[in-house]
């Protein structure tokens, strides 16, 4: 096989489709907000986000499948952020036996045998009169500068990546996020801040990525090249590297993706994305056998 017929093949391993995921996704979804519309005191809108809104998803490395929501409450007076979450919390906190609040959102966890498989994050957001979102940040027992209302816009940064490129070339796009979100998954813890955040890898994508095609094949039909088109975005991510990387949301609030990063953690992302180049390249020569390291064992020998 080519290369590049291995990465399609990997691809396919690493889509997350309605046979190993989406489907029990959906149903886990509606369970919550079947939920949350008993207990809540507020009616509310919801919408989803995040990689399965976004068609980036891949299968977790370590089984637990994840669904982002979008809660919307509204109107002209807007309580404090952590009333409004308590809305959301006190109305699914009995609905598992594992439901937490974290800072940007409600999780909702679901267990077989003890082990997490499923959760669903809910982000809370408040809806003026003018149609804006606003995201309610803070933990349960949070204070001051720790809880805000934080000025947002999901469904604009959503209509981006779905909307960017076309056919094929959109299709690689795509390919190449969920190519590095499996190495994100291999290489990196699945706690904390020490990993690139999901949503970060998107944004560079939509920053630099730019589709690569090898030639044409007999039918006429050009023939694109995942290897060198994810070699030039982890080039361009290493270029775009001071003392760290800076990757900012293109839509409000404008942040830094990789904010919560220390400068340890960054400096661990650089290395990893230097090895990740350096295998890509060796590769690109010839020992293609370094992509089972870089991205896993799911890559085909």
């Amino acid at each position: 096989m080519s290369i590049q017929s291995n990465f399609l093949t990997f691809h396919q391993t690493i889509l997350l489709s309605d046979d190993d995921g989406r489907a029990n996704l959906r149903e886990k979804r509606e369970r919550v907000l079947r939920r949350l519309r008993l207990g809540s005191p507020r009616s509310f809108d919801s919408f989803n986000q995040g990689s399965y809104a976004m068609s980036t998803g891949i299968v977790p490395v370590n089984g637990d499948y994840d669904i982002d929501v979008g809660v919307i409450y509204s109107g002209a007076q807007r309580p404090d952020p952590l009333t409004v979450k308590g809305w959301v919390y006190e109305a699914v906190k009995d609905h598992t036996s594992d439901v937490v609040w974290r800072r940007p959102c409600i999780t909702v966890w679901y267990k077989s045998g003890g082990r997490r498989i499923y959760h669903v994050d809910l982000a809370v957001y408040w809806q003026d009169a003018w149609g804006r979102l606003s995201l309610a940040v803070g933990k349960q027992h949070s204070s001051g500068a720790h809880v805000a209302w934080l000025e947002s816009d999901p469904k604009g940064f959503i209509e981006q990546v779905k909307g960017h490129l076309s056919g094929e070339d959109r299709a690689q796009f795509r390919r190449v996020i969920r190519y590095l979100k499996r190495w994100k998954d291999v290489h990196f813890p699945s706690e904390g801040n020490a990993a690139p955040v999901g949503i970060g890898i998107t944004v560079a994508a939509l920053q630099w990525f730019q589709p690569v095609k090898a030639g044409w094949r007999a039918e006429g039909a050009s023939q694109y090249d995942d290897l060198a088109a994810t070699q030039a975005l982890v080039r361009s991510m290493r270029s775009a590297f001071g003392a760290r990387l800076s990757v900012r949301l293109p839509v409000q609030p404008f942040t830094d993706v990789f904010e919560r990063m220390t400068d340890q953690q960054m400096l661990e992302f650089r290395g990893r994305l230097e090895a990740l180049d350096a295998n890509l390249e060796r590769a690109r020569l010839g020992a293609s056998s370094v992509l089972k390291t870089a991205f896993g064992e799911d890559f085909p020998a």
